[in-house]
């Protein structure tokens, strides 16, 4: 998983939601703090780490802070929370989705990418196929 990185997993992800007919919507977390905003009144309030529970000191909601954090993405995500939301559409248009639709095999690129073949000729002049991955070893076929 280190290997190929959270990046790769996100655009992973990405292209199999579309490839199903799904919409990928990306949260921008460093703007919305989903762990810090409040779900029912949008109130962004400081916390550290090993603060647990949404209290939330404007609207008195308490909650699970996961699941506080989860419902201010589902509601941003909706457009339905209280003075941050936005829409589908305005999410659509506004992330690269649309240009990855346009890819096609994105994940046998990336598969190219990582090994290449090459054809070898053996002492006996024999072809012979070479696969070399990005890790140097070379396996025959």
């Amino acid at each position: 998983m280190l290997d190929v990185g959270f990046g790769m997993l996100r655009t992973t992800i990405k292209y199999k939601v579309e490839q199903i007919g799904g919409v990928f919507v990306e949260v921008p977390t460093r703007q919305l703090k989903p762990s810090q905003t409040c779900p029912k009144c949008g109130h962004q309030e400081k916390k550290t780490l090993d603060i647990r529970t949404h209290n939330c000191g404007v609207c008195g909601y308490i909650q699970d802070r996961d699941i506080a954090a989860a419902e201010v993405m589902l509601y941003w995500a909706k457009g339905t929370l209280p003075g941050l939301g936005t829409s589908l559409v305005d999410a659509e248009s506004s992330s690269s989705t649309s240009r990855t639709r346009k890819k096609a095999g994105i994940l046998k690129q990336l598969g190219a990418m990582k090994r290449q073949k090459s054809v070898e000729v053996s002492a006996n002049n024999e072809l012979r196929g070479v696969e070399t991955r990005s890790s140097g070893v070379a396996n025959y076929g």
